[in-house]
């Protein structure tokens, strides 16, 4: 049956897919049987008292199969039929010499399955060794006798090498199912990869507007404002340009929290009840309005990432007071629920008429909307002219 392995190895290109191991494990198996084979002739040989002449035939046989077959199983180099060029007719001088010598047939019959690609060749070829099998050996057993034995090493030989090619086609699939599976994770891999850097990116952009771009929107209208009171009154400019740098710490404050990949700077040390009302107070003094925080209900430890989602989303709330609204006052309420957390940031601005795509016109809202999504939270904007608008940010 190692003929039917160089077959399924040599003959289709799909057979690389068989795992070398595997194959290599079948190959041995079939050099330990066709070694013991020629062991067994050997010693059946000895003790019928033969001459050397069979011994001499069965060492050429091995020979040839050392030389020729053994590579062949690993590549095909065309010898395979050289070494059937020696088989073929040891196996008939074997079957004429000794009355033993038709065992050799099951070992050539699958080689020469196996070695002889081509069809048209290889069940002629099979034929006329069954058939000059019997003739040569008509003079040691009657011509029954030794089809008997012809046709059930043929048999042999081919529910064997069925077995083996099932065998080796199931090896081939699985080869090919396993070399799909690492190809798809590998895929996988890249996919998860790329999405993990988008994700970073777009949470690294999220950062900077919540944090560095209000902060610098802050410094900006501060100092404007202190330049318009500079020389009007000093102590309104002085008033102004500590808020300034009040801002700038906090910005700088961020910015060392962003690079180091940290919490939000407002929520080192403090509960998020604190840091809503530390930017409430710092809104409050750059506007020069009332900007309340309250919570409701029992305060209980949230996740961390729903407290970092809850203030950046009540920054960018108020920021939005800040540069648009034109309001009186702003009030941040945080409602603790059974079941959930919501954050209201309600002002008594100008307002305005929401649209159908409205919300998705700001970058900071965009930002707001997925941080809210991404901890299974909703986002609900409500205002109308001359209303003022209520922000709500509803977390499960």
């Amino acid at each position: 049956m190692s003929g039917t392995e160089c077959t399924e190895d040599t003959e289709t290109a799909a057979a690389t897919a068989v795992d070398d191991s595997w194959a290599g494990r079948v190959f041995l198996m079939w050099h330990a049987a066709f070694a013991f084979l020629i062991a067994v002739m050997a010693l059946n040989f000895y003790g019928d008292g033969t001459s050397w002449i069979p011994y001499a035939i069965l060492g050429v046989v091995a020979l040839a199969y050392l030389v020729f077959l053994v590579p062949a199983l690993k590549q095909d180099r065309g010898q395979g039929i050289a070494y059937l060029a020696v088989a073929f007719p040891a196996t008939l001088a074997l079957g004429y010499l000794e009355a033993n010598g038709l065992t050799i047939l099951y070992g050539v019959f699958p080689q020469l399955l196996g070695c002889l690609r081509d069809r048209r060749i290889r069940y002629p070829a099979v034929a006329a060794l069954a058939v000059g099998s019997v003739l040569v050996s008509a003079h040691q057993h009657d011509v029954a006798t030794a089809l008997v034995d012809v046709v059930l090493a043929l048999l042999i030989t081919l529910l064997l090498g069925t077995f083996t090619q099932i065998m080796m086609r199931e090896a081939e699939r699985r080869g090919v199912l396993i070399r799909e599976l690492e190809t798809v994770r590998a895929d996988l891999d890249d996919a998860h990869r790329t999405a993990g850097v988008l994700a970073e990116r777009q949470r690294l952009s999220h950062e900077i507007h919540d944090t560095l771009a209000q902060g610098f929107t802050s410094l900006l209208m501060l100092i404007q404002a202190a330049d318009a009171t500079v020389e009007k009154d000093p102590v309104a400019t002085r008033e102004r340009l500590a808020l300034a740098e009040a801002t700038a710490r906090d910005n700088l404050a961020e910015a060392r929290a962003l690079v180091a990949a940290l919490a939000p700077a407002p929520l080192q040390g403090m509960p998020l009840d604190l840091a809503l009302e530390r930017v409430c107070a710092r809104t409050a003094d750059e506007l020069g309005l009332p900007v309340a925080a309250r919570v409701l209900g029992p305060p209980r430890e949230l996740p961390a990432d729903v407290q970092v989602v809850l203030l950046r989303a009540a920054q960018e709330a108020l920021s939005n007071v800040r540069k648009h609204a034109a309001a009186g006052s702003a009030d941040v309420r945080l409602t603790y629920r059974p079941v959930g957390v919501l954050l209201e940031v309600v002002d008594d601005g100008r307002g305005f008429k929401p649209v159908a795509d409205a919300p998705e016109g700001s970058y900071g809202l965009r930002g707001m909307r997925a941080r809210v999504e991404q901890v299974h939270g909703t986002l609900e904007i409500m205002s109308a002219p001359g209303e003022g608008t209520t922000v709500r940010v509803e977390i499960p």
